[in-house]
């Protein structure tokens, strides 16, 4: 038994959940940014501990994939997505009803788990029904649709904020994510058949885990997708305490440069559909690392600068690199995993947000008192990639000879 063939119209209504799905976490993570200080204040806590709650809520996603990725080639794809997104659903309208720090950041480890069920369903499904070019396109399109979370988000949590108070960003997550939870039982299908699936998920998993992180064609690809979108999250854990604190805006006019910033990933991703027509994801890829270093570079040269305009630019040209290359990056990898889709994206996730926990949590250890902690955030991690993927392809090129 093959996965479903889907029509058109079923193709674009999956695609649209599964969108809907994966804007979970930059829903979690950017709304309440501007009520950092607002929660510390109602919580008696310090800030360092509510950007904690940042931190962790990065590795529950990480943990939480590796717990998704066994579950879904086990038990299938849906069942363990619709309670992921539940669980998404269930600890978002637990959040504001708490007033201990501790307990919230908890609260958040758990709300992450949820929120991995969305996007390692949705890289799963995408490799389940599609192949090379037209799995990179639709993968561009969840990535795009993956930025309307990110745009909205901020200026929508500082309404919100101004308006009812910090506990209606939460229940508004837990409003997004039941609606989610109807439609993704109405519209996506089982993409895995019952012949397919494995009786001792765990245990194949742990066994699919091994033959992966063997599997240089995928790890290497895997890292760099953690690397490449490292720079994002640099970018949202540092651009609160530097675009208030440093430059002085307020919550509402923070909220409209980060969706100008986050208005960058669209604009290249749609740029990456349209190149995708003429080249492959690896092509894009090599051509496309060197500008995401120069542009973070760019960046780290206007940390001292006084001008918000100048600081903005390389900024976001380097946020729109990351919405340009980790679609490739991403379907470079999933196509090395062959017959352990599920797990090859549990670990493409769990290594994605383990790099992003250590660089959210490096650049919230380095203070907001100047741009420069973000700065280092971007080019670091973007350095590290452009060097991967050229070890890479000299890998690539001796490969025959040493054949």
């Amino acid at each position: 038994m093959n996965p479903p063939v889907l029509t058109p119209k079923r193709a674009v209504a999956l695609t649209a959940v599964l969108g809907l799905l994966s804007i979970f976490p930059p829903l979690a993570t950017d709304m309440y940014l501007a009520a950092m200080g607002t929660l510390a204040d109602a919580m008696n806590a310090s800030h360092a501990s509510t950007e904690l709650s940042l931190s962790l809520f990065f590795l529950g996603l990480c943990f939480g994939q590796l717990l998704i990725g066994p579950l879904i080639d086990g038990y299938g794809r849906k069942g363990p997505l619709l309670a992921g997104t539940a669980l998404f659903a269930a600890t978002s309208i637990a959040l504001p009803l708490v007033n201990d720090i501790a307990i919230f950041n908890g609260l958040r480890f758990v709300q992450a788990i949820g929120a991995s069920a969305g996007m390692v369903v949705g890289r799963t499904i995408v490799n389940d029904l599609y192949q090379g070019q037209r799995a990179a396109k639709v993968m561009t399109v969840l990535v795009m649709l993956l930025t309307i979370g990110p745009i909205v988000s901020p200026t929508l949590g500082s309404l919100l904020l101004a308006t009812f108070g910090w506990q209606s960003i939460f229940v508004t997550m837990a409003s997004v994510s039941l609606v989610a939870l109807v439609l993704s039982q109405l519209i996506i299908p089982e993409t895995l058949p019952a012949d397919k699936r494995t009786n001792t998920p765990f245990r194949n998993g742990r066994k699919s885990a091994a033959t992966l992180l063997t599997r240089w064609s995928f790890v290497i690809p895997a890292v760099m997708t953690g690397l490449i979108q490292g720079g994002m999250f640099a970018f949202i854990t540092g651009s609160s305490g530097v675009f208030q604190g440093v430059f002085g805006l307020s919550a509402l006019s923070y909220g409209l440069v980060f969706a100008l910033i986050a208005a960058a990933l669209i604009l290249f991703g749609q740029l990456n559909s349209i190149l995708l027509n003429r080249f492959t994801p690896k092509q894009i890829l090599s051509r496309g690392l060197p500008i995401y270093v120069l542009a973070t570079l760019g960046g780290l040269m206007m940390s001292g600068t006084s001008s918000i305009v100048l600081f903005v630019i390389p900024l976001w040209i380097s946020v729109g690199m990351v919405g340009l290359l980790s679609a490739n990056v991403m379907s470079i990898a999933m196509a090395e995993t062959r017959d352990n889709a599920g797990m090859g994206s549990a670990l493409l996730g769990a290594i994605q947000f383990a790099i992003a926990f250590t660089v959210s949590t490096c650049v919230a250890l380095g203070g907001t008192d100047t741009p420069l902690a973000m700065s280092l955030g971007l080019l670091l991690p973007a350095c590290a990639a452009l060097l991967l993927s050229l070890a890479a392809s000299r890998n690539d090129q001796r490969a025959p000879v040493d054949a």
